[in-house]
């Protein structure tokens, strides 16, 4: 079902059915932010593949005050930019960490599809777990 349009289409898409897809260029590199056209070859045959949502730490941040779109969110909230497991590309995403303990840079996290409640919509999101 399609429901998002533009280059990371495939992305959002994929997310709302339950699955994480990236784009990659027929040349083998990933490409991420999505784009029509690779910079590295310049070809426009781009595949988005299934990957699995494992992956590292590759910086966090704890937020403890509000700021837009963060109304349905409870405080305070870690979120996390993880370096995907095979590919490299770099996808933020929350913590589910009840306990607040402090995320270690490197450290391995796996990820589940959520969602996040903006004005009237649920946004799809990746929740990141420790292990």
């Amino acid at each position: 079902m399609t429901i998002y349009d533009g280059a990371d289409a495939p992305y959002w898409n994929g997310l709302t059915e339950g699955r994480l897809v990236l784009p990659q260029c027929a040349c083998g590199d990933w490409l991420w932010p999505a784009v029509s056209q690779c910079g590295t070859c310049g070809s426009e045959n781009i595949q988005w593949l299934e990957q699995a949502m494992r992956g590292t730490i590759f910086s966090w941040t704890r937020t403890w005050h509000r700021f837009g779109f963060t109304e349905n969110i409870d405080l305070p909230f870690i979120s996390i930019v993880a370096t995907v497991e095979g590919c490299g590309i770099r996808l933020l995403g929350r913590l589910d960490d009840p306990d607040q303990i402090d995320p270690v840079i490197g450290e391995n996290i796996y990820g589940k599809i959520g969602a996040t409640r903006v004005g009237e919509r649920d946004i799809p999101t990746i929740i990141w777990r420790r292990g």
